[in-house]
């Protein structure tokens, strides 16, 4: 087989049918496997409508999670070029999709795809929208310049079998899919990120799933960094061209604390004072001088920061959304996800490093 197909599902997909009807005519030698751990009565009836021609369907009885799942899925595969899809995503209907996957793995490792948000009225996949945008330009840097990137986002990437198997595959983690790059990544694979290639997240505006997922996202972060940042820092020392900027596109709220915290307030001081001086003596108006006071400076140096990096911010987007194909940017919803939303989803993470540290369990999840 060119390639093989991975879609796990966990009680049951509305996706998985459409994933099908795409993959399925597709023109190249394939196999798709699904994996369904704890199904539902009502997915286990339509299991038996989906039944086509290279593909099977394995359910699981208990829930072995994500990451055993996998593993014990793979070996019952043949394919050169090993694809892992989540089952609620949505792929184009193009009859070269899986071909063009296919040719972009012959000169390369691990393949990161382009994920975009499909927008609908929810403020909450409006703002992911952005958040997606931050993934891919993360990963188009470090495509671009490194050939290599310690990080996928799960939700589709592929990956060559013989890499898979060097690895050892999915380690039974909170952020599999990052485990794995970076170790690929250590293992010095290339590395490549198509914006030709896509497929669609679907975000619910639910705000309790919304945070549930995000907490785990935050604690598999932790985790991970926990176990790798050694490797990485050493890494990080070599090539901060790269990463620095990938972190200012990932967190821009840690920007603005980052230059708070470290451009003196004295300099906004000093150069309020002087700016007064100079409108009492050219514009002979009496300003109450005293009033400059460090607190003034401080408060003004935070929204100068601020609103120069949403500035900055914008103008870069911008530039990458042109670039990538996202054509929804719209500034004023920037404006919430860079004040409002990135701010909060900042929070969670720190959060979840504060959980982390002090060793505090995330909790059963089905990934683990």
């Amino acid at each position: 087989m060119d390639i093989s197909i991975f879609v796990p599902i966990y009680k049951q997909s509305d996706q998985i049918e459409g994933m099908l009807d795409v993959l399925c005519p597709q023109n190249v030698s394939k196999e798709v496997f699904v994996t369904v751990d704890a199904a539902t009565d009502e997915f286990k009836q339509k299991i038996k409508q989906l039944e086509r021609e290279n593909v099977t369907f394995i359910l699981n009885q208990e829930r072995a999670g994500k990451s055993n799942a996998l593993n014990n899925t793979v070996p019952l595969s043949s394919g050169k070029v090993l694809l892992f899809l989540d089952a609620d995503v949505g792929i184009p209907n193009d009859p070269d999709y899986l071909r063009k996957i296919v040719m972009e793995m012959q000169h390369n490792d691990v393949l990161d795809i382009k994920k975009q948000v499909t927008k609908d009225k929810s403020f909450l996949s409006k703002m992911a929208y952005y958040e997606y945008l931050t993934f891919n330009i993360s990963a188009w840097l470090a495509s671009r310049f490194m050939h290599k990137c310690p990080a996928v986002n799960g939700a589709a990437f592929a990956i060559r079998r013989e890499v898979f198997e060097k690895v050892g595959g999915f380690r039974k983690v909170v952020a599999e899919d990052i485990d794995i790059a970076t170790r690929a990544f250590l293992a010095e694979s290339r590395f490549a990120y198509s914006h030709d290639i896509e497929v669609k997240n679907v975000v619910h505006g639910d705000w309790r799933k919304w945070f549930t997922q995000r907490r785990r996202w935050a604690i598999g972060q932790a985790l991970w960094l926990k176990d790798w940042y050694k490797q990485l820092s050493r890494r990080f020392i070599k090539k901060p061209q790269v990463f620095l900027p990938s972190l200012f596109f990932l967190y821009p709220s840690a920007a603005v604390f980052f230059f708070s915290a470290v451009v003196p307030s004295l300099w906004m001081y000093n150069g309020l004072l002087v700016f007064s001086l100079f409108l009492s003596v050219k514009f002979n108006i009496a300003l109450p001088i005293f009033l400059v006071s460090l607190a003034t400076a401080d408060i003004l140096k935070v929204l100068l920061i601020s609103f120069s990096g949403f500035a900055l911010t914008a103008a870069v987007f911008y530039g990458f959304s042109r670039k990538l194909g996202f054509k929804e940017l719209k500034l004023h919803e920037l404006f919430v996800y860079y004040f409002f939303y990135s701010s909060i989803w900042m929070g969670i993470i720190v959060l979840g490093h504060i959980q982390v540290l002090f060793g505090k369990k995330a909790g059963p999840d089905w990934k683990t």
